[in-house]
């Protein structure tokens, strides 16, 4: 080999400026991309999580075919003998609907599914805490395995203790007078949802059946059911909620969510929003709907960019902004309010 081919099989290599150059429009093209790559996985979990929407509203119509009556978010049968409580919820009634019928028979509805209950309870309290893909949106953080402890101390003020599986959906069962007023009437009185609790003790429920007769704002405007994320985990935001100073633990907080689709505190939703802060420990509600806090009864929730998703009753799904008015808020979730939604 002469010196002239030798100097020729050199110059054909990459210099060390070339390399640098290469690898840096290699980093400036990920950079360009991920976003996008992040974007489309983000559109195809809120495809599943609306799927899952969908299925509800479908199982919810299927019900109603059933028993011409739409399921109870919630109810309790309070009892002074042992075992002191039974109870269910929507999430439970539907299981027969959503594929789930060898769950919903395992179930003893004579019994509620607490620790209190003695055995029986406890076997249930083990089905309820059997994770479902229907209830859990794919874009929440920790998926199937926000397995949390339930404690009714700050719901219902009596000591009840349960494991749940997560439910990042929750019904729109009721809405207050004071939210509803935030619009600027001061004479609006309490709103009903389409799913209402039942109870021995009527001072805790209204007893009462919706049917799609009942529904008179026209079920492609009102709501049924909401995303609210679930399990073990209370959001300000997208980020864990500072609970310091707050009057309870944090485990009491969490386990008062009814973040569980077999959890009856997740039928239990007098909603009354929250402050654009979230949740904080003076417990204030403010005007803010979606996406402020998880907190039950002070926000619907999300991790999609810019809202949140609801089945409507007539088993449609609506993608709702966050900045959403109140106004048009209250319209959807009340069924015979006669509002006017303008956005």
């Amino acid at each position: 080999m002469n010196a002239r081919q030798a100097s020729s099989r050199i110059s054909k290599g990459f210099t060390l400026v070339e390399l640098l150059v290469v690898i840096a429009i290699i980093g400036i093209l990920v950079a360009l991309l991920l976003p996008a790559v992040q974007a489309a996985r983000e559109a195809a979990r809120r495809m599943q999580c609306s799927n899952n929407c969908k299925q509800i509203g479908l199982a919810l119509h299927n019900y109603h075919d059933t028993y011409k009556a739409f399921p109870m978010a919630l109810f309790f049968d309070v009892v002074s003998a042992a075992p002191r409580i039974n109870g269910g919820v929507w999430g439970l009634a539907l299981l027969p609907f959503i594929e789930q019928q060898p769950l919903y028979d395992q179930f003893n509805h004579n019994v509620g599914a607490i620790n209190e209950n003695g055995p029986l309870g406890q076997a249930n309290v083990a089905l309820i805490s059997t994770p479902i893909p229907g209830f859990i949106c794919p874009s929440a953080p920790g998926g199937a395995n926000r397995i949390y402890d339930g404690d009714s101390t700050v719901g219902l003020g009596i000591k009840f203790t349960w494991r749940a599986a997560p439910s990042d959906y929750i019904a729109t069962e009721n809405i207050q007078r004071n939210y509803r007023r935030l619009g600027g009437d001061p004479t609006l009185p309490h709103g009903v949802g389409v799913l209402q609790e039942h109870t021995r003790q009527p001072a805790l429920g209204r007893n009462w059946h919706a049917n799609f007769a009942t529904i008179t704002d026209g079920t492609s405007n009102t709501f049924i059911t909401g995303e609210r994320t679930g399990g073990n985990e209370v959001y300000n935001g997208r980020l864990p909620a500072d609970l310091t100073g707050f009057p309870f633990t944090k485990a009491q907080i969490v386990g008062s969510n009814g973040g569980g689709w077999g959890d009856s505190l997740n039928g239990d939703n007098e909603f009354e929003g929250a402050l654009y802060s979230g949740l904080g420990p003076t417990l204030a509600h403010g005007p803010c709907a979606i996406n402020c806090t998880n907190y039950r009864e002070f926000g619907f929730h999300s991790f999609h960019p810019g809202g949140a998703q609801f089945t409507m009753a007539d088993g449609s799904v609506q993608f709702v902004s966050a900045t959403v008015s109140v106004n048009s808020f209250a319209g959807r979730f009340t069924r015979d309010g006669g509002e006017t939604i303008t956005d």
